[in-house]
């Protein structure tokens, strides 16, 4: 194949794959993004966080830091343990009852009895705590002037480290003494456990007996000054509040003296209790006239005949009488009138006698008429006289309301003064009687017995702590190692940082030479190097459409990633599979080709890029069936001029027409521009990543500059890889049966990318 259809092929085959970050360049060789996916979306999409493998993936790679933190905090924290003094502690426990049968409660003239348990609670441990009580306990112990090693003076010199201590300083030694000193409340009960800390038993156990002791009596006394404070309270409040209402009940008297205001006992006052009675009058007045009216009107209408409507002459007794008296003449005149004659004398005399009868009547009449008349005048004059009292009495009842405002709020204030009396007066002889009773809602529950068991230190307890602190101090250090660690160190972060497809991992074999590192393929086919290889074989044949590539050109970033051992395991993998296979040692500055097969390097590469001969007089066959050398030949003073010529190019069509497969080994990117030529002549370019090494600022760079080169970088390839460190997730686990050996019990081939690839037009 010429030189230039092999560029154009080359060329071609890079606008088919492209990897997500890194695009193929520009006419200003820039580097662009394509837009042509041809990566699996796992391997695109990249993987955030950090999961619970990667956490221990980290710290197994920096065990040896954690290990080293642990053992050395270890160590630290028990000769601290062994060198620090016995410390033995005393407690005593007390119960304190929130609330206690009182006598009276003076709550509201104790603060501290009217907040909430914790608060109270916590105002307890704060007086155990209090300068106060360390004050009465040093001195009652006489602390200050104990000669023993324990006495509190002491105690402070030797932590302070200080040989001049005035003992007779208050804040210095209860500072001291309250260091010792500690409160713990148990829990769910009314119970406080008081404890005290010192390197004499004896002392521990006398210190907190005393304490305990102290703080019952203080808490008598001030319970104790609390009585006392209230009653002389209550007496001066009652003596104010005497006088207070000695002064507001004269106000009062000498107001309603002025003003005439007078009130009975339900506090109502004179005039309204008249306006009440006069209004009640009145309204009997006008029932009264009006019932002398109808009288009066009804009489007016009698007549002289027997039709008369008034009801008081119908129901008078005489007047019935008369006419009982004419109904008996007027009945005999009919009896009378039959026998004789109208103008009989007998007729005439019994018209007469009821003649007379009716004069009578009527005489009746009007004077039952007269009497109607002066009822009604009179009870008409009442009425109107009683409404005219009324009117005045409602003007009087309305001037003195202005004037009982202040009156009343003067009476208001008497009552005030009068009930507040009466209380501060019951409150005085309770209190009273409450300050001759012995009430403590303190007791002591257990004394404090002499320690024989030390306290401190506790060695479980350090060296747990030394071991928890150990491995925090371990993590930390491994993290941030790791964060400052700029290299790539499993396949997954090599996937997420390039965007290209891992095509396998190759262990790390530190017992191995180079030699049989390179050879360990065709020696050792069932290692697990051999089977890295295969795995990488059989990943290469997904890599383009058209299968594996013809040519593949292994480089790395730097020298020494492992591309060499790559380059030949990889030859002979092809050879094995009846491949008809030729190696090239393209690195013309360090080459190795010669050596791993034990040939003479006299005539190689250089001599026919140089333009001697032809390239089957440089096709050496090796010890591995199918598989052909090309050594480097002589080391040329300018590489990059041999191998940017068209020779280069014939070379490997040539080649490719002559083998099935052709690996190239060349020199790192990085540096040299030999890669760059080299990699644009081959079907396909596989970079060697050696884990826990290359940078990946480096490996950025080295892919950039391929991708300026339109080489066609098919993937990457992981080496020098740590098993027990490499994320599973990304591997599957294959058992072999093919021997004991040790490499090859459980051999581990990396999972085969599969590539998604677009038609290109």
């Amino acid at each position: 194949m010429p030189t230039t259809n092999c560029m154009e092929h080359m060329s071609s085959k890079n606008s088919q794959r492209l990897p997500a970050n890194i695009s193929k360049g520009n006419d200003q060789g820039q580097l662009v993004v394509s837009s042509n996916d041809v990566y699996p979306e796992e391997i695109l999409e990249p993987r955030s966080g950090l999961n619970l493998r990667e956490f221990i993936n980290t710290l197994s790679r920096h065990k040896a830091l954690l290990v080293g933190f642990t053992v050395a905090t270890l160590l630290l924290a028990l000769i601290l343990t062994l060198l620090m003094d016995p410390v033995y502690r005393a407690s005593s426990t007390v119960q304190i009852q929130r609330n206690t049968n009182k006598v009276v409660n003076i709550d509201m003239l104790n603060p501290l009895e009217s907040r909430s348990d914790k608060d109270f609670y916590e105002t307890q441990r704060q007086l155990i705590q209090s300068r106060t009580l360390a004050r009465r306990v040093i001195n009652q112990l006489n602390l200050e002037n104990s000669a023993e090693s324990g006495g509190i003076v002491s105690k402070f010199k030797a932590m302070l480290g200080l040989q001049n201590v005035d003992k007779n300083n208050p804040s210095m030694v209860e500072t001291a003494f309250l260091e010792g000193l500690s409160v713990t409340p148990v829990s769910n009960s009314q119970l406080i456990q008081i404890n005290y800390e010192s390197k004499e038993p004896q002392l521990a156990a006398n210190i907190t007996n005393a304490v305990t002791k102290t703080f019952v009596r203080m808490n008598l006394e001030r319970r104790y000054d609390t009585a006392s404070y209230s009653k002389e309270f209550l007496a001066t409040s009652l003596n104010k509040t005497k006088k207070n209402l000695e002064s507001s009940e004269n106000k009062l008297n000498k107001y309603a003296i002025k003003y005439g205001i007078i009130q009975n006992s339900d506090g109502e006052d004179s005039n309204s209790h008249s306006l009440k009675k006069m209004s009640e009058e009145l309204v009997t007045a006008k029932k009264e006239r009006i019932e002398a009216e109808s009288a009066y009107l009804q009489s007016q209408q009698i007549a002289d005949d027997e039709n008369a409507t008034s009801v008081r002459i119908l129901k008078d007794p005489y007047i019935q009488s008369l006419k009982k008296t004419i109904a008996r003449l007027e009945a005999n005149s009919q009896e009378i009138l039959k026998k004789y004659s109208p103008r009989s004398s007998r007729a005439k005399r019994i018209k007469k006698q009821i003649d007379e009868v009716r004069s009578q009547i009527n005489i009746e009449s009007y004077a039952i008429k007269s009497a109607l008349k002066s009822e009604f005048s009179a009870a008409k004059q009442k009425e109107t006289m009683i409404k005219t009292q009324l009117n005045k009495l409602k003007m009087e009842t309305l001037e003195l309301q202005g004037k009982s405002i202040k009156y009343n709020t003067l009476l208001r204030e008497v009552k005030s003064n009068r009930e507040l009396y009466k209380d501060l007066l019951g409150q005085l002889k309770k209190v009273s009687i409450a300050g001759n009773v012995d009430n403590n809602n303190i007791s002591i529950v257990d004394k404090a017995g002499v320690p024989y068991k030390k306290f401190k230190p506790n060695f479980k307890t350090n060296l747990t702590f030394g071991l928890l602190l150990g491995l925090l101090l371990g993590m930390g250090a491994a993290f941030l190692r790791e964060f400052m660690d700029d290299t790539v160190k499993n396949p997954n972060e090599l996937e997420r940082v390039t965007g290209l497809p891992v095509l396998g991992m190759l262990p790390a074999l530190k017992s191995l030479s180079s030699r049989s590192i390179a050879l360990q393929t065709y020696h050792e086919p069932k290692s697990t190097l051999a089977e890295a290889i295969r795995s990488l074989r059989t990943s290469l044949r997904f890599s383009t459409r058209e299968g594996a590539p013809k040519s593949t050109f292994i480089t790395s970033s730097a020298a020494g990633e492992g591309k060499s051992t790559i380059a030949l395991n990889l030859a002979t993998a092809y050879a094995q599979g009846g491949n008809k296979v030729l190696v090239i040692d393209a690195d013309l500055r360090n080459p190795s080709l010669h050596k791993l097969f034990k040939l003479e390097n006299y005539q190689g590469l250089t001599n026919y890029l140089a333009g001697g001969g032809s390239s089957s007089e440089i096709n050496r066959p090796t010890m591995i069936k199918n598989l052909y050398a090309v050594t480097s030949g002589p080391i040329p003073p300018d590489p990059v001029e041999l191998l940017s010529g068209k020779r280069m190019g014939t070379l490997l069509s040539n080649a490719s027409a002559d083998f099935d497969y052709v690996i190239i080994d060349g020199p790192p990117v990085l540096g040299l521009a030999d890669a760059l030529v080299i990699s644009g002549l081959c079907d396909a370019t596989v970079l060697a990543v050696e884990a826990g090494k290359t940078r990946k600022v480096t490996l950025m760079k080295s892919l950039k500059r391929l991708e300026r080169a339109h080489s066609n970088i098919v993937g990457l390839l992981f080496t020098r890889v740590d098993r027990s460190v490499v994320d599973s997730d990304y591997h599957e686990d294959y058992h072999y049966p093919y021997s004991d050996d040790e490499d090859t019990k459980s051999i581990e081939s990396p999972k085969v990318t599969q590539l998604k690839l677009h038609k290109v037009a």
